[in-house]
């Protein structure tokens, strides 16, 4: 055989591997996740624009192409009512989410991230701007932390603030006097009071929290309650 043609007849071999090479490279699944890419900062939508949505009265429904939301849970399930929760995300902005029938109970510091589509909106209840009608499936715990510090502030100061600051966390110093107000079959009202004003804090039952009335400072999620301005606690070590 010929030089040049022993050099065709390899050619012609290389060449054909090659292709084969390629073609079986190209068959195969990419390497790596094969579900969608993680949500980044940029894809939530922060609860002080989330809040700003609502209109300010009625009820709203999200549209469609709503962005998601994420946030930490500030509340306890036992100092609640069923499927109620307050959430707070880095903005400083909270959120009362009322979850539907049938949903998990979500433990105090969880992370959620919160769909609003398919049927979520705003309404007033009560006077607080709750977050309801959102399909169980739109609604994941998942892993990460949320930092969130208290705002220091007197008790007049959460009263002029309600609307703004409700549903996130506050630390109320210097308090002068935490005593019964009422009481009923459900929990007890305590009157919270400062040099500045009282307010109201609702401690259940169920929550098994013995309030300790000698405490000077209390932290909480600020709630409201028609005309009522209250705060909410988790445990007997929110007041110190």
């Amino acid at each position: 055989m010929r030089l040049h043609q022993i050099k065709k007849i390899s050619l012609l071999f290389f060449t054909t591997c090659a292709a084969m090479v390629m073609l079986t490279s190209c068959d195969k699944e990419p390497i790596g996740p094969t579900g969608p890419d993680p949500l980044g900062p940029g894809d939530y939508m922060s609860f002080a624009d989330f809040r700003a949505l609502y209109p300010g009265s009625g009820t709203f429904v999200f549209p469609t192409g709503t962005k998601r939301i994420r946030g930490r849970v500030i509340s306890k399930n036992t100092n609640e009512a069923a499927g109620s929760y307050r959430l707070q995300d880095e903005s400083g902005a909270g959120i009362y989410f009322y979850s539907v029938i049938g949903s998990p109970v979500y433990p105090l510091d969880a992370i959620l991230e919160i769909n609003p589509n398919d049927g979520g909106k705003f309404t007033l209840y009560n006077g607080d701007l709750e977050l309801m009608s959102v399909p169980q499936a739109n609604v994941t715990q998942v892993s990460g932390a949320i930092t969130i510090t208290p705002r220091v502030a007197t008790i007049a100061d959460i009263i002029t603030n309600r609307n703004t600051w409700a549903s996130s966390l506050v630390k109320i110093n210097n308090v002068t006097g935490i005593s019964v107000a009422s009481s009923n079959g459900t929990g007890t009202t305590y009157n919270v009071t400062d040099a500045s004003g009282t307010l109201s804090m609702f401690v259940r039952t169920t929550s098994g929290i013995t309030v300790n009335t000698s405490g000077t400072s209390i932290t909480g999620y600020v709630s409201i309650y028609n005309t009522t301005t209250q705060i909410g606690i988790r445990t007997a070590a929110d007041i110190q």
